[in-house]
């Protein structure tokens, strides 16, 4: 069994709303709670030329500086950015960094929420921290991704 994040609550067979995402290719999933808000991305250009995609520059939305973190990049074939979809989106989450800046994850597309049963994990493929472990969701693999990990 892959490990679930701590939270004081946590029982072995918790109820967890995830809100699931697309990359292209695979579906992933973050804890519904953790994401502040879901924005639409008019124009990405400042992103494309960011050396490190896990510090892609910042954002400003609603008045407030937000550190992308560029996941199709980070986790894509390719650290091309000719790939991207058309009308990428903006996980914002709730927390913020050491600049009060929020963290926030371009992705390709998003999903619906769903509620899971944290039995149900199943270890990750790959030996990673940034990842909690996989399921499935109406017949497709999903990827949970530790938000907390990877803000680090």
């Amino acid at each position: 069994m892959g490990s679930v994040p701590n939270d004081e609550t946590s029982t072995e067979d918790e109820r967890v709303t995830v809100l699931t995402f697309d990359l292209e290719e695979q579906r992933y999933c973050v804890r519904a709670k953790s994401v502040a808000s879901v924005l639409g991305v008019a124009d990405d250009a400042p992103l494309d030329d960011a050396a490190d995609p896990w510090n892609a520059g910042t954002l400003t939305v609603a008045g407030e500086q937000v550190t992308v973190v560029d996941l199709p990049r980070a986790f894509g074939s390719t650290f091309r950015t000719a790939t991207r979809v058309d009308e990428p989106r903006l996980l914002v989450f709730a927390v913020t960094d050491e600049t009060d800046h929020y963290y926030s994850w371009l992705v390709d597309h998003v999903d619906a929420t769903e509620t899971v049963r944290t039995a149900s994990l199943k270890p990750p493929r790959v030996n990673a921290t940034h990842i909690n472990g996989r399921f499935e969701i109406d017949g497709t693999e999903v990827v949970w991704l530790d938000e907390r990990t990877i803000h680090g």
